[in-house]
């Protein structure tokens, strides 16, 4: 069973998507438009820009390949066509079924500067007015591509730890709970720049507590940037599931909790390579082998996750072949992918 289970929006514009999207549409951003020549830019132009060179401890490289991408999100169908080739692409990719996550409120921010639009400036409300036409595009996007496909797809909606604007994602409560029917759950994501890079706000806290009893299965990224006390922290808002959760091989404790609580990690092999190396060497020095194998070996369950594929120049298929070369156990791999699936909302 390839189903994967950690696959960001996005993260998942190709460069084909955004050029026939930006041609389809008339975007002439300097991303897809050649001024000089007059001329549409080619894929092959525009994929270098979308994706990193090689790894890096410097989580901004890959941010800057997102907000490129984030140049085609003029107007809403636009957002609406590129969604919708993006659970296509996905569908392609991981045939059994896949779980999208949107980060709703940074793809509303973004569509409003585009239109001039100074986002503080509007009344939780009316964002909340905008997130819930944003979402309801996204869900539309994904009816559509899974009636063209026949491919199971799930949509798990992210909150960012940035938490720019408490006002701003407590109006977001009343949209969630009306569309739950549409969402598997929450996940909690974000690139923070400081001395705790997963922190967890209090107030964060509060609006996923409060969206719990409509959306209980609860996803956290957590011991991707920061050590196994991230996780331990984690574990405090009883998730489903921890994103990437590397660094719980620094603890022995650590592991045989996330084993006895049944919590799985979402492992994505590639996007650590990329964006964690440093850390990734010393994780896999402490037991001699990768750490989704070392998590296997201490009896935790484990799924796999493309991640954000165009900026990271993979796919479900390259992180499927990638845990193959890791001597993980692919059996036991498929199992986790199954139990995982089954408690998912739908």
């Amino acid at each position: 069973m390839k189903i994967d289970l950690h696959r960001h929006l996005e993260g998942s514009h190709s460069a084909a998507a955004l050029c026939a999207v930006a041609q389809a549409h008339g975007l002439k951003d300097p991303l897809f438009w050649d001024d000089v020549r007059s001329a549409w830019r080619d894929v092959h132009e525009v994929a270098p820009a979308l994706t990193m060179a090689g790894p890096t401890d410097d989580a901004r490289v890959f941010y800057a390949c997102i907000q490129k991408a984030r140049a085609a999100y003029v107007r809403a169908e636009v957002i609406a066509d590129l969604a919708e080739r993006a659970f296509v692409e996905a569908a392609a990719d991981a045939t059994d079924g896949f779980e999208m996550r949107i980060s709703l409120f940074s793809m509303t921010r973004t569509l409003l500067e585009h239109e001039g639009v100074a986002w503080r400036e509007l009344s939780p409300s009316t964002f909340a007015e905008r997130a819930r036409a944003m979402l309801l595009l996204v869900l539309d996007a994904r009816a559509r591509a899974q009636a063209s496909t026949g491919v199971p797809m799930l949509v798990r909606v992210g909150l960012s730890r940035t938490f720019e604007s408490e006002g701003h994602y407590r109006a977001l409560v009343p949209v969630l709970r009306e569309h739950k029917a549409g969402i598997t759950g929450l996940d909690v994501l974000g690139i923070v720049v400081g001395a705790d890079k997963e922190p967890m706000p209090t107030a964060l806290r509060d609006i996923i507590e409060a969206l719990r009893p409509d959306l209980p299965d609860l996803t956290i990224h957590a011991g991707e940037f920061e050590d196994h006390r991230s996780i331990e922290r984690t574990l405090e808002l009883r998730p489903q599931g921890i994103g990437h959760g590397v660094h719980a091989v620094g603890s022995d404790d650590v592991m045989a909790r996330l084993a006895r609580e049944g919590v799985t990690l979402e492992v994505c092999p590639h996007s650590n390579h990329l964006l964690i190396p440093t850390a990734l060497r010393g994780l896999t020095a402490r037991h001699g082998v990768h750490p989704l194998k070392a998590l296997q070996q201490h009896h935790v369950h484990c799924v796999l996750g493309s991640d954000d594929p165009t900026p990271m120049g993979t796919s479900f298929a390259d992180e499927w072949e990638r845990a193959r070369a890791l001597d993980v156990d692919m059996d036991r791999l498929t199992a986790d992918i199954a139990r995982r699936w089954g408690q998912l909302p739908r």
